[in-house]
């Protein structure tokens, strides 16, 4: 596995074009679509937010994706600032309305086409807007990565992309990734949205499957406040253009280094939403041990990662421990109390169900003054783990959410 840094790796059959359409209001017009497109049907993977609220773009790429038995992609339309979520039927005529006319202009089915939007909900979102863009960018012929990324963001301050390169029977595969996402980040992905592509010849069956296992220990580990968004979407593209012999299990041998390599890109992504969280000063990693099961590990973590007790804690470099006692108590998960170990960075909190004897609330504090901080737990009940990634919560957080639609 290789960690490409160049932003501009190529992949044959793929078209990149953005463009400013007034959707997304900012000073100085910022492109706020962005359009993918590939030269013939394309396998495709998708996961998607569990809200019970979620948008028309989120509806129809699941029904994109079961309406036959190996899916496909020709394009991917993608705006910020507006969420085109709670609009009823006439946000999902929007989605309708878009796909069909680019579905014409590309001489494909409208169930090739995907959206994605990400902003405000409630809000109508103008198709015209959308589909006067498509004029400018169809016959774009580029790949701008780091262009792509930055017209997905809303508030995030700083572009997200991620890229890879591995091999399968011993052929070359390039994966690159771009993602946005800031707050309303918590499981079940966020208010977040991420787009794969790679070349590797592989079925949508197969993506959807690798993409699954992915997304667990990636986008579905962050959590920035606790809440989940009606839009979450990550879409995983292949072009199929890569020689290697094809590949019909997701289980295959062959496939370990692109599932590792894939894992790897999704959780930079994935670490990378969590740092730029609203308002964020520290990117804080949580790793509980010693628990039942791993999704008992996973809970207990979520529960302190998602307490706003310990994450104001973090951001006031206040190494109040007993928070942490707290969150693992409320989780409603298996704990045995005179077990549990507590280190905040590499100092010992916690030991037979007491403060440990020889425990320092200087050098707790000084870790808690880094960026990078880790909090590990074993609650003492088995041998299963769990990791989650998080930030703290500080005063700019409520100042941006305060004046979000401003």
């Amino acid at each position: 596995m290789k960690n490409d840094n160049k932003k501009n790796i190529h992949l044959d059959g793929i078209k990149v074009s953005t463009t400013f359409s007034g959707i997304k209001k900012t000073p100085d017009n910022e492109h706020d679509i962005l359009l993918v497109q590939f030269d013939k049907p394309c396998s495709i993977a998708g996961v998607f937010t569990k809200s019970l609220t979620s948008s028309a773009p989120v509806n129809q790429c699941k029904s994109n994706l079961i309406s036959s038995k190996q899916a496909t992609v020709r394009a991917i339309v993608v705006n910020s600032g507006n969420a085109n979520a709670f609009t009823g039927k006439l946000g999902e005529e929007t989605v309708s309305k878009i796909s069909m006319f680019l579905s014409k202009l590309l001489k494909s089915n409208t169930n090739q086409i995907y959206t994605a939007s990400t902003g405000v909900i409630g809000k109508q979102l103008d198709a015209n807007k959308i589909i006067n863009s498509f004029k400018s960018m169809t016959s774009c012929n580029t790949q701008n990565w780091l262009q792509a990324a930055q017209a997905i963001k809303t508030t995030d301050t700083f572009p997200k992309i991620a890229i890879r390169t591995c091999k399968i029977d011993n052929v070359n595969i390039d994966i690159v990734g771009i993602a946005k996402g800031s707050g309303m980040i918590a499981p079940d992905m966020a208010t977040m949205l991420g787009f794969i592509f790679t070349n590797a010849n592989l079925p949508s069956n197969i993506l959807q499957k690798i993409l699954n296992e992915a997304n667990e220990t990636s986008f579905n580990s962050i959590t920035v406040d606790s809440d989940t968004s009606t839009s979450d979407t990550v879409l995983l593209a292949a072009t199929r253009k890569a020689k290697h012999n094809l590949i019909s299990k997701h289980t295959d041998r062959r496939l370990r280094e692109f599932r590792n390599t894939l894992s790897s890109l999704m959780l930079e992504l994935a670490k990378l939403i969590v740092k730029d969280g609203e308002g964020a000063s520290k990117f804080v990693t949580i790793n509980v041990t010693g628990a039942c099961t791993k999704k008992s590990a996973k809970k207990i973590a979520l529960s302190i990662a998602n307490s706003p007790l310990v994450k104001t804690a973090i951001a006031g470099e206040d190494a109040n421990w007993g928070r942490i006692i707290m969150a693992i108590g409320k989780s409603g998960e298996l704990a045995d109390r005179d077990n549990i170990k507590i280190h905040i960075g590499d100092e010992l909190v916690t030991y037979k169900g007491m403060i440990y004897k020889n425990y320092s609330e200087v050098r707790a504090t000084n870790h808690l003054k880094q960026s990078e901080v880790n909090l590990s737990i074993d609650v003492g009940v088995g041998k299963s783990c769990g990791k989650v990634y998080t930030c703290d919560l500080t005063h700019k957080y409520i100042e941006i959410n305060a004046d979000y639609r401003s």
